[in-house]
């Protein structure tokens, strides 16, 4: 577990990042089956898809984690799947996920929407719960 230097807390909860994880791979596999099944689908409904897996995913990371930590589980969460979306790459296609065609700026463009994602996932988290604690 990472410790912040300053404020001594928490930051990054392992077990929280990787529920996340989980659970933004099954939407991203159970909704890409369900909704473009085997035909190739517009690349804008698949980055939409992967933006809401992975706001879902960085979501429940920063809800299960430390407050504190709400964006950076929502960070590692996006990262752990661009290593995922990779390494399914690398074994070819794998449904919807896997990066197999995509050029550079393709392989820009999906790691920012990844990332942009998860954090905006985690930050959104933190910041609701933050007003439940105040409201309370």
């Amino acid at each position: 577990m990472a410790r912040s230097q300053a404020g001594g807390g928490r930051r990054v909860d392992w077990f929280a990042a990787g529920l996340g994880l989980v659970l933004a791979v099954v939407i991203q596999l159970v909704g890409g089956t369900l909704l473009f099944g085997g035909r190739g689908a517009a690349i804008v409904s698949q980055g939409l898809l992967t933006f809401a897996a992975l706001l879902a995913g960085g979501l429940l990371a920063g809800f299960i984690g430390p407050v504190a930590g709400a964006a950076w589980n929502g960070v590692i969460v996006a990262v752990g799947f661009i290593v995922v979306e990779e390494l399914a790459g690398a074994l070819g296609p794998i449904g919807p996920l896997g990066s197999a065609g995509l050029d550079t700026v393709g392989l820009v463009v999906d790691d920012v929407l990844v990332l942009s994602g998860g954090t905006i996932g985690g930050l959104a988290a933190g910041a609701l719960r933050r007003r439940a604690t105040r409201e309370r």
